[in-house]
């Protein structure tokens, strides 16, 4: 029927009151409840997290796709337009208005908030969690037969309310060390049965192999990647939990962390272009230089590494970062049947790094992205008109993204993690996660893993073992803990908390954890081993151990336990107790929402580290309501802390304090706070929009955790480590005092102090093992310790400055104003007093090489000091010891390596003429060249005169010995920042190799080594087409030999400089003594015959004519372009043109030399023989 007509301000009247019964509806989050959401966070540069164009997510993040599509557009124009209803159907508009969900509509459209791509997805009810978990303590557990199955029943109070229920536990649940006290988690549905002895009913639940979980001991949460790590020995992954010592850095290891970092910044701001990614892997590569320090690599070699590796990025981005996935976006799923294919698309990203607590599982876990995954199943396999319209199922869901960098096999290792990660991101998001994905960047795979429930029951099972002997550990240090005689025995045999070693020779041999396994079998376990597969290991790594030192760290090791207890009980404390609850005790506080208008002042904003805390925003929360001042509680500024909402979403960033007032608390945090993504996840989880998003900042007590205590308590009974140190504090030896000592070296005089302080700081300056000073209060126990300080490092000595309160170590430096040597001082900077942090590294500027790096860090170099190098630090302990007792010495004089020509120089230089040739075949060997006729073919394209050519003499096998003298060339060194290269010696060793190769001499005969790494590196990038020629440093060459050695000398100058590498005959030495039939040395005599080593050197070449002088440019009097060798023209044309050009390169544009920021030995260990040696040993 027509429209019943109405005056105009009766329709206004109307819908005015529309839309005043609209505003004053109940809303779920409305503008007043978080003003110019967003605002109240800093975080260091804006990351988009979505792999999209924001421009795909205009809508309202609480629409569904339809409703976003259909609200596009809408503007307040349309609104003021729907005014004029003169051909407005008003009663269609009203039509089913009693059936209308305001609320939900209030929250979609009324109340328009900032989008959130990421928020996109509100989940609907079927994909939610179906059955949450009843936590529950055991009271009584009974064992019984039912139909011939064993049965574990468990009687049980479940929380909160302690309703009395039962859990039967069948299959290998039943595994489970269960015991009256216990707290137990149970995840699925409880049915309700009549009870045969009272009117009420029974409520039970029964977890068998096929249905339900249940978690034992959920309060303690192990790692996924421990969990996973698991299946072959359960020891391993609970000893790395107790002892976490700093694992071996291997260049994998860091090249794989780079290219996380690198994948994950281009998820995070979606982008994939090649100059972004190689921008970010340069800026990866220069926050790393302190591993690649540990490594021995520079930049260059660690940017050249992660682009290989990062080579796959962008086409993984071109294939699965879309809407809906392309045709070539295949998923492989090792469970698919025949005919069955995926295709996966990766619309956007919800999280990187996201660290999970759950204590429903008793897991955590820090997931590499969190992920919306959309996966097309393709299944063609039916029949013949199947296969021509395949059916189609498409899914999308939340989901964990594993990057993996190593070998492209989804073993059973990685599946487990990744099933481990779909159920703590379906809990954290209150979602379905039906399985996750792994990418190999190797092979460009990304793999489905389905959350198999076989797989994840096996998981659990064996997570329940490993939590069982971990609370065996709890109950012992309880039981010790509640005991008041003060001679208790914590020694005394207690029930064993590991799970017994597997006695695998081969497993254990090349286990992480063997020293710290066989220590704990030693001294904890007692175990007498003499026949089983490890005996001999174990005998190796604990027959240094007397039963005293092997008592001594049982004890300690039991003491640390009874600490880490209630530690453990604080964590604990995050979930079994409510935010008002904690807050009481002074450890949380409750109720906080963040501030919208902070912003932080500029020393506060984000950097990447902070005192070793990660700190990459900054946020401020405030007291919902008036309460007490937040000073009142036990958390100071410095403080590590968690925050959450509670109780749904447990750490959802970790961080520490930075201010603290009495009203507010602004802190430093891992991760970013997205108040939009954080409502919509508790809507997800509780149904219903919340009006303010209130937060619990919890303090952190295990942050660091006891586990790095162990390790330091460990290492000292470490096979290998320092016997004297294991013998000073476990067994109490004397200590030894000199009579002179440190003393007689020191200049100084100690004016200003008494007697007493006097003779305190000549005791510690004699002590060659430690010296005790008992001071009474106001006795000067700073000014004596500044003093010795002082006088220690007059003498040449390193000193490390530690105090049990961080006030104590700036009282001390406070001392040390006017000292002129360097200092740094290590710690939190929140914790260091203002007037010495310019003492941190963090007043420092950024180190870019590393160099500049190890300037930083190592200052003052100890060696730089006269006293330090008087001290011996110069001399090797061999030498040391050899040379105080040459009766321990037992010479083995004959050697089979070298001809006699290239020994002479080694007997004469080093060992006084003790080495002798093993035979006559030896003595006389030379470097044969198959092919003699590539020299001719080579003259006769150069501009070289044959009858005096410099390369035909040097390339004659008669020729064994030879210093290739280039300053006639000339061959100048230079800079690159705080490195040194020598571009032109570095062509003239290109071009003999190049020779020697020509007629000939395989590659693998081969060695070219310099003492520089800036100058391998050029090096190597010349001669990159000889994939079997070794370039080496000097250290690297130990224990290996070459027919051919070839060495840059590198240094050339008119000021005489060498540096400190060149005078170190050990290492000089090493490289002369790796040549069996020729040796090469390359550089200039003038600017080397400086050094006493290299100058007897000389002496002793020109005594034997081995001596050849280059002509002025000889590196330019061969042509190699055209002499036949394979190589990549590239390499040495565009070395030729950056030295200016051959004759026949001359109008060719320059090349232009990029930045060489690599690190070189010269550079670390300039006048540094005691690092020098710790280097070498990480080689």
């Amino acid at each position: 029927m027509p429209p019943v007509a109405h005056t105009e301000k009766e329709e206004n009247d109307f819908l005015q009151s529309l839309f005043d019964e609209l505003d004053s509806a109940p809303s779920a989050i409305g503008p007043s409840s978080s003003p110019s959401r967003g605002h109240g966070r800093h975080t260091v540069a804006p990351q988009p997290r979505t792999p999209l164009r924001a421009s795909k997510f205009n809508g309202s993040p609480r629409m569904a796709p339809s409703t976003c599509a259909n609200m596009t557009g809408m503007s307040s124009g349309i609104l003021r337009e729907a005014v004029d209803v003169e051909h407005f159907d008003i009663d269609a508009l009203m039509d089913g208005v009693d059936d209308w969900d305001w609320d939900d509509m209030n929250s979609d459209f009324m109340t328009p908030r900032k989008s959130s791509p990421r928020s996109k997805y509100t989940l609907s009810e079927d994909k939610r969690k179906a059955h949450s978990a009843t936590r529950c303590v055991v009271k009584a557990v009974t064992e019984q037969f039912t139909s011939g199955r064993f049965e574990k029943v468990l009687s049980v109070n479940a929380s909160p309310y302690k309703n009395p229920r039962q859990i039967i536990l069948r299959d290998d649940w039943t595994h489970a060390d269960v015991r009256v006290g216990d707290t137990v988690n149970v995840i699925g549905e409880w049915t309700s049965f009549p009870s045969p002895r009272s009117s009420n009913s029974i409520t039970m639940i029964t977890v068998c192999s096929k249905h339900n979980l249940f978690v034992h001991h959920p309060d303690i949460l192990l790692t996924a990647t421990s969990l996973s790590n698991a299946s072959q020995c359960l020891r391993k992954p609970l000893l790395s939990n107790m002892v976490r010592s700093s694992s071996d850095v291997t260049p994998s290891l860091i090249w794989g962390n780079m290219l996380h970092e690198v994948m994950q910044t281009c998820l995070s701001t979606a982008r994939w272009d090649e100059k972004f990614v190689d921008k970010q892997i340069a800026e990866v590569a220069q926050r790393g230089l302190g591993e690649l320090l540990r490594i021995d690599m520079g930049i260059d070699q660690a940017i050249i590494e992660v682009k290989g590796k990062a080579k796959g990025l962008k086409m993984f981005a071109e294939k699965y970062i879309a809407p809906s996935p392309k045709h070539d976006a295949f998923l492989t799923n090792t469970r698919s049947s025949k005919g069955e294919s995926s295709l996966l698309a990766i619309p956007h990203l919800y999280d990187i790094e996201e660290d999970i607590w759950s204590p429903t599982y008793g897991l955590k876990g820090k997931i590499d992205a969190s992920v919306e995954a959309v996966v097309h199943d393709i299944d063609d396999s039916s029949t013949p008109f199947a296969r021509a319209t395949p059916k189609v199922t498409k899914h999308s869901s939340p989901m964990p993204f594993e990057i993996k960098t190593g070998r492209a096999v989804a073993g059973m290792e990685h599946r487990a993690q990744t099933m481990l990660y779909t159920l703590l991101m379906g809990e954290r998001y209150g979602a379905e996660v039906p399985s996750g994905l792994l990418y190999y960047t190797q092979s460009e795979e990304v793999v489905r893993v389905p959350a198999a429930r076989n797989e994840i029951r096996a998981l659990f099972v064996m997570r329940n073992e490993m939590a069982g002997y971990m609370m065996r550990r709890l109950r012992t240090t309880a039981y010790l803990t509640g005991i008041e005689d003060e001679e208790v025995d914590v020694t005394a045999d207690v029930e064993p908390f590991l799970p017994p070693t597997i006695d695998d020779n081969r497993a254990c041999g090349k286990c992480y954890t063997l020293d710290t396994c066989m220590l704990y079998r030693k001294a904890v376990e007692q175990v007498e081993d003499v026949d089983s597969d490890i005996a001999d290991i174990y005998a190796l790594k604990t027959g240094h151990l007397t039963s005293t030192q092997a008592a001594f760290f049982k004890k300690w090791e039991a003491l640390i336990s009874l600490e880490e207890k209630d530690l453990v009980r604080f964590r604990k404390e995050l979930w079994t107790m409510t935010a008002d609850e904690r807050e009481e005790k002074g450890r949380c506080f409750g109720r906080m929402v963040l501030d919208a208008s902070y912003r932080p002042e500029p020393s506060l904003k984000p950097t990447i580290h902070k005192g070793g805390v990660i700190h990459r925003s900054t946020h401020c929360f405030v007291k919902s309501s008036g309460a007490v001042s937040l000073l009142s509680g036990h958390m100071i500024v410095g403080d590590a802390v968690t925050v959450s909402v509670d109780p749904d979403l447990l750490a959802l960033a970790r961080g520490f304090i930075v201010e603290l007032t009495p009203d507010a608390v602004v802190l430093g945090l891992d991760h970013e706070l997205d108040e939009e993504l954080i409502a919509d996840r508790l809507h997800n989880k509780r149904g219903e929009f919340m009006d303010q998003v209130l937060f619990r900042i919890d303090k952190d007590e295990l942050f660091g955790g006891m586990a790095r205590i162990r390790d330091n308590l460990a290492q000292l009974f470490y096979a290998g480590s320092n016997a004297r140190r294991l013998e000073l504090i476990v067994d109490l030896a004397k200590p030894h005092f000199s009579e002179g000592g440190v003393v007689a070296e020191t200049a100084t005089p100690l004016h200003g102090l008494n007697r007493d302080q006097q003779g305190a700081v000549r005791k510690v300056l004699q002590a060659e093992d430690y010296a005790l000073i008992l001071g009474m209060p106001g006795t000067g126990k700073t000014t004596v310790i500044a003093a010795i300080i002082k006088e220690l490092v007059e003498a040449g000595k390193t000193v490390l400055l530690t105090s049990y309160t961080h006030s104590a170590v700036d009282t001390i430096l406070s001392k040390l104003d006017d000292a002129d040597f360097g200092i740094l001082r290590l710690g939190n900077l929140d914790k260091i007093h203002p007037a010495v942090q310019g003492h941190t590294l963090s007043a420092r500027p950024l180190a870019k090489t590393i160099e500049q790096l190890e300037q930083q860090v190592m200052s003052p170099p100890v060696v730089k000091n006269k006293a330090a190098r008087k001290g011996g630090l110069e001399v090797s302990l061999f030498r040391r010891l050899s040379d105080a007792h040459p009766e321990a010495v037992i010479d083995l004089t004959h050697q089979y390596r070298m001809n006699s020509d290239i020994m002479l120089l080694s007997n004469k230089l080093i060992y006084s003429d003790r080495l002798k040739c093993g035979s006559e075949v030896i003595a006389s060997r030379s470097l044969n060249l198959p092919n003699k006729r590539f020299l001719h073919q080579l003259h006769a394209k150069s501009t070289c005169c044959v009858a005096e050519c410099w390369m035909e003499r040097l390339l004659s096998e008669s020729c064994k010995a030879v210093f290739v003298d280039t300053d006639r060339v000339p061959a100048r060194d230079s800079r690159v920042g705080d490195l040194v290269e020598n571009k032109i010696e570095a062509q003239l060793v290109y071009q003999i190799t190049e020779c020697l190769l020509g007629c000939g001499v395989r590659q693998d005969q081969i060695g070219v080594i310099s003492l520089y790494r800036q100058q391998l590196k050029h090096l190597s990038y010349l001669l990159q087409d000889r994939k079997e020629l070794e370039t080496l440093t000097a250290d690297r060459s130990q224990g290996r030999d070459k027919d051919c050695i070839i060495i840059s000398m590198v240094r050339s100058n008119d000021d005489g400089l060498i540096g400190e590498l060149v005078k170190d005959w050990r290492r000089m030495n090493v490289s002369f003594t790796r040549a069996r039939s020729k040796l090469i040395i390359v550089g200039s005599r003038k600017t080397l015959q400086g050094t006493p080593l290299l100058k007897e050197f000389f002496e002793l070449m020109d005594s034997r004519g081995w001596i050849l002088a280059l002509p002025p440019d000889a590196h330019l009097l061969h042509d190699l372009s055209r002499s036949g060798v394979p190589k990549k023209r590239s390499a040495g044309e565009m070395t030729l043109e950056a030295l200016g050009g051959s004759p026949q390169s001359k109008g060719c544009g320059s090349v232009k030399r990029s930045k060489n920021v690599g690190a070189s030995e010269e550079s670390i260990l300039k006048g540094r023989p005691l690092l020098r040696d710790v280097v070498n040993a990480h080689k």
